[in-house]
């Protein structure tokens, strides 16, 4: 922790990427509005809307000062893709001379302390790179018997990361955290001066996030997590079915094992030695089903979807996640 850090100024831009989501961006709109702000700091919000029309720049023009003071920017990037839209909001970022850009994603909803924490653990770190947990939001009502299943079950899939990341990680070691844009603060330097961006290869795959992580440690940066800045995710309930899980899983771990066959191209072989024990791990979480379905429907939908994301990485396919939307 540098003293620099703790007395500067700090200029911030807090952005959200968005697509074909309304309801959804609104909410995170209102939370923002509603949100605490740190002191010393000059703050403004931004939403990038990926699509080829400006379908939400209405509302958002409307809304043009929130509540608390801040100022909301709206752009928008019609070249479709994540890590593209990521970049845009970058280099807004880098034309409002902010200091620092955070990110989190359309379907949430930030806690009104959120920015203030996540402020104070950047200014008691010495990270260039922060991350944060992700909660999911109370359940939607008339959720089906299947689809509570599943809330319950994503519910202790999220506590458990978080516990597990709190154990491990500090303000200047990422752990065993899950460091993602869902809730993610960076130094802009780190586009200006080192020329790390998002990779426009995974544009529809997803995993911009990870790659830039690793590029940013691999030039010896600090990079870690602020355990008590949270922001929480609606689950809409066409993410609530096994397939949807399973699925998401399968591209995450599709465009995982890519990058790992780049640096080890020996694990793309491998791979295939693992089927026969993989398949007696499946049977054995089809067994315990019926005994423990809360903890045993999302493990059978992870584990298959992250065992066939890496065969099929093996075989050549690649993840495109980000093509469709799920959400309102």
């Amino acid at each position: 922790m540098t003293d620099t850090r703790l007395d500067r100024h700090l200029r911030i831009t807090v952005a959200a990427l968005t697509r074909k989501r309304p309801q959804m961006v609104q909410a995170l709109i209102a939370s923002w509005g509603a949100m605490k702000l740190p002191e010393n700091c000059t703050a403004r919000c931004l939403i990038v809307e990926n699509d080829d029309t400006p379908r939400t720049r209405d509302l958002i023009e409307a809304t043009a000062v929130l509540p608390n003071g801040l100022e909301l920017d709206y752009v928008l990037e019609t070249e479709a893709g994540i890590s593209i839209a990521r970049n845009r909001a970058a280099k807004e970022a880098l034309a409002q001379e902010a200091d620092l850009l955070i990110f989190v994603d359309d379907d949430e909803t930030v806690a009104q302390d959120w920015l203030v924490k996540l402020i104070a653990g950047y200014r008691q770190s010495d990270a260039v790179l922060l991350g944060a947990p992700l909660r999911i939001a109370p359940a939607v009502d008339n959720l089906t018997a299947f689809q509570s299943l599943m809330y319950k079950s994503l519910t202790e899939f999220y506590q458990k990361r978080e516990q597990r990341a709190a154990e491990t990680a500090t303000l200047n070691t990422p752990g065993r955290a899950v460091i993602a844009t869902n809730n993610w603060l960076v130094e802009t330097r780190m586009f200006r001066d080192e020329n790390i961006w998002f990779d426009k290869k995974l544009r529809f795959a997803g995993g911009e996030d990870t790659e830039f992580l690793t590029n940013v440690q691999a030039r010896g940066f600090t990079v870690g997590w602020v355990a008590d800045a949270l922001v929480y995710e609606t689950l809409p309930p066409a993410r609530l079915s096994f397939i949807y899980q399973y699925r998401r899983t399968r591209d995450q771990s599709n465009t995982n094992f890519h990058r790992r066959m780049r640096e080890k191209p020996k694990a793309r072989y491998k791979i295939f030695l693992r089927i026969p024990g993989k398949l007696i791990q499946i049977t054995v979480i089809l067994i315990a089903l019926p005994f423990s379905p809360t903890h045993s429907l999302l493990k059978l939908a992870k584990t298959a979807g992250g065992f066939w994301g890496k065969l099929g990485a093996a075989l050549g396919t690649r993840s495109r996640h980000y093509t469709s939307t799920t959400g309102h």
